[in-house]
Parts: structure tokens; sequence; C-alpha cells
């Protein structure tokens, strides 16, 4: 096996894994936070958190869960199904964000020390609205 076979397979596994044990996390958010993790391990980085949940969830409930949790206030986009919340990430956090039964993807940019970032993601996975 050549060198170039043996990353884009080792590529793959690492992908497999991501999609097993967090399954909501964005590989790209994941691959991001553990990038920087492995630079420096004592680094709780800051990014633009973005969480997508299905529809009916209490939003008022989900507002003060994510404050109580980062001490930050989420913006509630879409109807309560989508909230951006600039604060530090780490790997626990994302497990325990993922782990939420309501919670349908999550995804975010890392943004350092800057603090007036946007929401910026769409859901990719759509929740299908049987009501109608």
């Amino acid at each position: 096996m050549s060198q170039i076979s043996e990353i884009k397979n080792e590529f793959q596994k690492m992908r497999r894994a991501y999609a097993e044990n967090l399954p909501k996390v964005d590989p790209a958010l994941l691959e991001d936070l553990l990038l920087r993790q492995m630079e420096d391990p004592t680094l709780e980085p800051m990014y633009m958190v973005e969480v997508f949940t299905k529809r009916g969830v209490d939003a008022q409930m989900v507002r003060e869960m994510i404050i109580a949790r980062t001490g930050h206030a989420p913006a509630i986009y879409d109807n309560g199904t989508h909230y951006a919340t600039h604060h530090r990430l780490t790997l626990e956090l994302l497990e325990e964000i993922s782990a939420q039964q309501d919670v349908l993807e999550i995804t975010g940019d890392y943004t350092g020390g800057i603090g007036s970032y946007a929401a910026s993601h769409e859901c990719s996975r759509h929740e299908i609205d049987i009501s109608h």
C-alpha cells in the first residue's frame, strides 16, 4: 500500500469513528477542534456553535440550558430550531450537546477571540413534518 493510500484509508477510518460516536456533529467542526486541542491540550477555543433541533422544542428552556452550561445567551432562529452561541468548546461539551434527544445537528466555526460572529449555517438534516 502506498503512503498516500494509507493516509486516505486512515482518514476514512477516522471519519467512520466520527459518524459512529458523534453522528450529529459536523466532521469539519470536529476535526478543527481536535487539531486545535492537539496543538494545545489545555486550550478551550472559542467557536460560534450552531445547534439545530427538532420542531416543537421549548425554545426558552433550551435558551436557559445553554446559558447555564456556557454562560452565554444564544441567538435563536428559524422558529426555535436553530441556536447560535459564541462560547468555549470542548469534545466533552460536543458529546453532551449531541446526546440531547431533540438535537438534529451541530456545526460551527472557530472564532478565536472575536465575539461578533453571526450564525452562518443551515441544517443539512431536515426533519420531515408530517403534520400537514
